[in-house]
């Protein structure tokens, strides 16, 4: 009796728990470059239900166009940190975000920037933008585009494509998801020379997941690592 209590009990946690739609979503990450540590954590709210249904989970806010508020911290070699606070607001085809963010190094010194961005979504699954900041406005302008495509047996691809005026620099990146859970890519930008990125993320649960990625760059290799969680 009391085993088919706690079974019962467990499927209910699950059920909620683990469910298919969120409104909240948690992410840690390491990263490590060039004997310099850094640790983040970021948190997102999303207003309306997100829904994992008929696309990868790791898409499913841009599937579903959901608004959103995130705060994000991160510790640079305890010896700099990095407070973001952003949005994302959609009104019919239209994406309009701001980013507001504040750098303290060393203790010593301090930058705020902000960056806007305003997209239109050609289609439900593809979005072109452009973003800049207000730091040299005019050299930090970007052009930046996403789609993502549903192939067969439950399959999706994701492409991603930024051009950056300052320098015309670009980069362009591609994840191949074999199942909605699951998911690699690769990342190729001009920018800081030449570097070449490879990633993979799983979802263990609708809630649970863990992702890797490596960065080679001219001067070092990056490795981070992250977990996130849904709610």
């Amino acid at each position: 009796m009391k085993k088919s209590a706690l079974l019962l009990s467990l499927s209910l946690l699950s059920s909620t728990a683990f469910a298919d739609n969120y409104n909240a979503q948690i992410d840690a990450d390491y990263l490590t470059i060039d004997d310099v540590d850094v640790i983040s954590v970021e948190g997102t709210y999303y207003f309306d239900q997100v829904t994992t249904a008929n696309t990868a989970w790791a898409e499913a806010a841009f599937m579903g166009r959901n608004n959103n508020v995130s705060l994000a911290y991160a510790n640079v070699d305890g010896k700099g940190d990095v407070l973001n606070l952003g949005g994302d607001y959609f009104y019919n085809n239209f994406l309009f975000a701001l980013d507001a963010t504040y750098s303290d190094y060393d203790w010593s010194s301090s930058e705020t920037n902000f960056t806007a961005e305003v997209g239109y979504f050609f289609a439900k699954n593809w979005s072109v933008s452009v973003a800049g900041s207000d730091e040299d406005f005019s050299d930090s302008l970007s052009l930046n585009t996403k789609y993502i495509r549903a192939l067969s047996n439950d399959s999706f691809i994701n492409v991603e494509a930024s051009y950056l005026n300052a320098d015309s620099d670009f980069t362009v990146a591609a994840d191949y998801y074999w199942t909605a859970q699951s998911s690699v890519g690769a990342s190729l930008s001009t920018e800081d020379n030449y570097k070449f990125g490879i990633n993979a993320q799983h979802f263990f649960t609708p809630a649970i997941s863990a992702r890797v990625e490596f960065v080679s760059f001219d001067y070092d290799d990056a490795i981070s690592v992250g977990v996130t969680g849904r709610f």
